[in-house]
């Protein structure tokens, strides 16, 4: 995935996303804003054809690329753990 780190400061990080990406910002932001030390997490979709879909993170007491890196983990480890539970009850409808 292509992803460009549009503003890195010390307490915001602002990335952008490729193109239609933007289904993956739903669930992250709505994750993110349970964090404890996240004081603000949105996302911008823009123009369609011109915008790239961008990420706006800003937080108290800890760098936002740990916890972005956190709940990014966190989120993996949920949809995976879905995806295997899928895979299995699939797997026994088709026997």
């Amino acid at each position: 995935m292509d992803i460009e780190v549009v503003e890195n400061e010390r307490d915001t990080l602002r990335i952008a996303l490729p193109k239609k990406e933007e289904t993956l910002l739903i669930p992250l932001v709505e994750a993110l804003q349970q964090e404890e030390k996240v004081v603000e997490a949105r996302y911008y979709i823009g123009h369609p054809y011109l915008d790239r879909p961008t990420l706006y993170l800003r937080t108290k007491g800890e760098k936002p690329q740990a916890t972005l890196k956190r709940v990014l983990k966190t989120l993996s480890d949920l949809y995976g753990d879905a995806l295997a539970d899928f895979d299995q009850k699939a797997e026994k409808a088709r026997a």
